[in-house]
């Protein structure tokens, strides 16, 4: 299948990928971006356009100007119009007729990125975000389990009219794994904190408790005042915390897929703590943010080793029925399928 994930307007540039490498699309150089750590590791949906060998992402904002868009015959279109596409001066050049006008021959599916819309000209933006939705031929979000059951979802297809669809992000375990997987990890717990500050909750407060009372160190990526939250690109940030054994991570949220989680999985590290998806799917004993009990399963696991390994083979048995790559390519190919 010949794929296109599109946003209307992104920090990364648009790309193809062939030999399974990213390539900048206006430079044909070799391409990384904030969410890669090579051209041929990528992280999330940013994974995409790798599932065939042959797809591109586009950056909408590159080319809405332009003449045309690039000359591609896709089978279908991921798009994700959430931000300038849908205020009421960019909305036709970012319309869903315009990508059909170039690429008759695809498939375009409507790929709701996230659950709400920003803050920023809501009103407007919610107005015209029904319109784009009743254009597409079809709708699809990210979900596993627990986020299919979303009021937000099911109100929208009371709205729309339309069934939302399911997929999952799609993660290159093998090459992720052997690019940071480690049989030599430290004793130690790594305090991760998102950037939005309140699913932060009370994960560092915690992680010291903990270590103070068992002895173990704990690590913490930086954060100076007023300093850039992504200071680190992604190979530095997971070259830090994926060496420790414990990663601490009470994010309360529910409505998120849980990426960090499903990183620290795929390095042979347990999470603690936790509400996102991903957390409830890939370490079930502790997705809760209740300290009491993440204390009761921490000293389990920090004493028992066979116990601490069948939660890092479950985990990982759980990471490839769920985000690999065949997993994704068959969702996919069920949901074109699906849409008319």
């Amino acid at each position: 299948m010949k794929l296109a994930y599109i946003y209307d307007c992104s920090t990364q540039n648009s790309y193809y990928v062939k030999n399974q490498t990213s390539y900048d699309f206006i430079e044909n150089k070799p391409y990384i971006h904030q969410h890669s750590i090579t051209p041929s590791l990528h992280v999330t949906g940013w994974n995409f356009p790798f599932l065939w060998g042959d797809g591109c992402f586009l950056n909408l904002e590159e080319w809405v100007d332009r003449i045309d868009f690039p000359d591609e015959d896709f089978d279908m279109i991921l798009y994700s119009n959430e931000r300038l596409g849908l205020d009421d001066d960019n909305y036709t050049k970012y319309s869903v007729q315009r990508l059909r006008d170039r690429y008759p021959n695809a498939k375009i599916v409507a790929y709701l990125k996230e659950v709400e819309l920003s803050v920023h000209n809501r009103e407007e933006r919610s107005k015209n975000r029904v319109h784009f939705l009743k254009s597409c031929d079809g709708i699809v979000a990210h979900g596993v389990d627990s986020m299919k059951g979303l009021k937000d979802y099911t109100d929208m297809e009371e709205l729309i009219g339309k069934k939302i669809h399911y997929v999952s992000h799609p993660v290159n375990i093998n090459l992720y794994y052997d690019t940071f997987y480690s049989s030599n990890k430290q004793e130690s717990i790594f305090a991760y904190l998102p950037n939005p500050i309140h699913r932060r909750a009370e994960t560092y407060d915690f992680a010291n408790y903990i270590g103070e009372k068992y002895n173990i160190p704990v690590r913490y990526k930086k954060l100076e005042i007023n300093q850039k939250f992504d200071y680190l690109s992604l190979k530095e940030f997971v070259e830090l915390w994926s060496p420790s054994s414990f990663q601490f991570n009470l994010d309360p949220s529910s409505t998120h897929p849980g990426q960090q989680a499903i990183q620290t999985a795929n390095v042979g590290s347990i999470n603690i703590g936790g509400l996102n998806e991903s957390h409830h799917l890939l370490f079930p004993e502790t997705a809760t943010c209740d300290k009491k009990i993440l204390e009761e399963r921490f000293e389990e696991y920090l004493k028992d080793v066979d116990k601490r390994f069948q939660v890092i083979e479950y985990a990982w048995e759980k990471l490839n029925e769920h985000y690999s790559f065949k997993v994704i390519k068959k969702q996919l190919t069920d949901l074109y399928e699906a849409v008319k």
